[in-house]
């Protein structure tokens, strides 16, 4: 379908899609970010986003992301020339053949669906995500709103800033004692990656039902865009649906 996509699908969900989006659109021979106003020529921007709207073939829902905590509910798609404007850091549906659209440059694209595969959720979780437990909320949501179990789910993180790569050298001010467990202070690096496992299994999801891709996008910057690199780097897409 995309060649510069990483497809992804759930064991024994086979109706659930899910794709993870690189920094180059090979067939436009360019810098493949799908936001505006992120550094980058609009117009290059612009023919990315229409370049993926067409290949996905169905209607896309987006929002702006502010690394907050708010989840929205069956929302409507937007065109590929519109700015998204709804202020959220997630989005779920029942809507049949409805992409959700995460924007990420290091923080954790976070894919779910339930294993029925008619309700799906996408979240942006950047380390502020991960500590005001926006993954805990969206899942209480999610499965509040829909009458859902939590050990039905299936989540995937996509490509994100490594354990060796997340730096933070003010440790007890932006985290504290209760995050030590994943803090290695002889680099002063947090393991986002099993921080993010271990706040979904505490969500009520099954620990065989948790997916990672692995890809740092601090180290792989030829495939990815990384704000650790450059604060005014583009973004990457990940996105899910059903039919």
């Amino acid at each position: 379908m995309l060649t510069n996509f990483i497809p992804f699908q759930f064991s024994g969900i086979k109706n659930v899609f899910c794709l993870f989006h690189g920094k180059n659109f090979p067939s436009l021979n360019t810098i493949g970010s799908i936001t505006f106003n992120r550094g980058e020529n609009n117009t290059k921007i612009l023919e990315n986003r229409k370049f993926l709207y067409e290949k996905i073939a169905m209607p896309i829902c987006e929002v702006h992301q502010v690394h907050g905590n708010k989840l929205l509910f069956d929302i409507d798609s937007i065109k590929y020339t519109d700015t998204a404007t709804l202020e959220a850091d997630g989005m779920a549906t029942q809507k049949t053949k409805y992409a959700l659209l995460i924007k990420t440059a290091d923080c954790q694209p976070i894919l779910i669906t339930h294993k029925n595969g008619k309700h799906i959720m996408a979240l942006h979780v950047g380390w502020r995500g991960n500590r005001i437990d926006f993954i805990q909320k969206a899942i209480d949501e999610f499965c509040n709103y829909y009458q859902l179990m939590a050990k039905d789910l299936f989540a995937v993180r996509g490509p994100s800033l490594g354990p060796n790569q997340a730096e933070f050298t003010n440790f007890e001010f932006e985290w504290g004692k209760n995050y030590e467990k994943w803090y290695d202070d002889t680099n002063n690096t947090l393991n986002l990656w099993e921080l993010t496992r271990y706040q979904l299994q505490q969500a009520g999801l099954l620990y065989q039902n948790i997916y990672g891709l692995d890809l740092c996008t601090k180290t792989l910057e030829k495939y990815y865009f990384s704000h650790r690199n450059n604060p005014n780097t583009g973004r990457q897409a990940s996105l899910i649906w059903f039919e």
